[in-house]
């Protein structure tokens, strides 16, 4: 049985031949959006594709899939697409690009497009959201502007997709699957020039979990705040506290929460007279503050949890 982030493989070789171009062609409008799918002769090579679905970006590897994609525009979406074994051409906003082996261009889906597969073996994509932060003056200017096979970001765009494809890097958890489509939507950012330069290039996403990461590592510094943390990641406290209500929730309250577990683990091997010393090294500076929390939040006070003082 595979996991939920597991690649996913599909193939026409099974299939009988009557069937074999209308089910690659759901398969691809299932990936890429509401696109049509002309294939230029009948398909004389099974059809191949592998594809990797994470919040918020969906990679795919498509072998032997000669055909027109086309849309009249739908959605927010945008796709990088990478040709291996040939070249691909782009028509979109009264422009062609030749996209060449391994090179990679972007497609707005939310514009009409024509995406001529024909002359590649084998054809990447990675769709994902267009950032926030990315103006339409920028995105327009982009999309005729393919990036070059040798620019060292997409060369680590890749090789990164292509370990998620081979499920070389385990995706045990929805935040690891998090990470990793935050990590390939800040590259392909970062490549095309689509990162907010007021916020660095790091999205929210990847923004929270490095706050995160800190807090769970320095909760027991007491003088750990929403500004010393903003400072330390050079970004505002009002913006910290915007990532923390993105979840539903508060940085003091993220704070606390670590605090709380880590004196309960403390006091499963500690005696009921170490409580006092179990608050100070979880962070807190105020006993009664710590108690009254503690037992709000696990239903017992902290040496009714300890083990008995002998």
């Amino acid at each position: 049985m595979s996991a939920p982030y597991d690649p996913v493989w599909f193939s026409t070789a099974d299939l009988p031949p009557q069937r074999r171009q209308s089910a690659a062609a759901a398969v691809v409008a299932g990936l890429m959006g509401d696109v049509q799918v002309e294939f230029a002769k009948a398909l004389r090579r099974p059809v191949r594709m592998v594809h990797c679905a994470l919040p918020g970006a969906l990679i795919t590897t498509c072998i032997e899939l000669k055909a027109r994609i086309r849309s009249g525009g739908g959605g927010a979406d945008i796709v990088l697409a990478r040709p291996v074994g040939g070249a691909l051409r782009v028509r979109q906003n009264g422009r062609e690009t030749v996209v060449t082996e391994r090179s990679a261009a972007l497609i707005a889906l939310g514009r009409p497009f024509e995406l001529d597969t024909t002359g590649a073996e084998r054809f990447d994509f990675l769709r994902m959201a267009a950032p926030a932060v990315a103006h339409a003056e920028t995105l327009h200017a982009r999309l005729g502007q393919p990036a070059p096979a040798t620019d060292n970001r997409l060369l680590l765009l890749t090789h990164y997709a292509g370990a998620l494809l081979q499920g070389m890097i385990p995706l045990e958890t929805e935040r690891h699957a998090r990470l990793a489509g935050t990590h390939l939507r800040d590259l392909a950012g970062t490549l095309f020039g689509l990162d907010d330069p007021a916020q660095g290039t790091l999205t929210p996403d990847v923004r929270l979990a490095a706050i995160k990461e800190q807090v769970d590592r320095d909760y027991a510094r007491r003088d750990l705040s929403v500004e010393t943390v903003a400072s330390a990641h050079g970004v505002t406290p009002r913006y910290v506290q915007k990532l923390f209500a993105r979840e539903g929730t508060t940085f003091t309250r993220y704070l606390l929460d670590r605090r709380l577990e880590a004196a309960r683990a403390a006091l499963a091997g500690a005696d009921a007279a170490k409580v006092s010393a179990v608050a100070f090294d979880a962070g807190f500076g105020d006993l009664s503050y710590f108690i009254r929390t503690f037992r709000r939040r696990f239903g017992v006070t902290p040496s009714q949890a300890a083990r008995p003082s002998r």
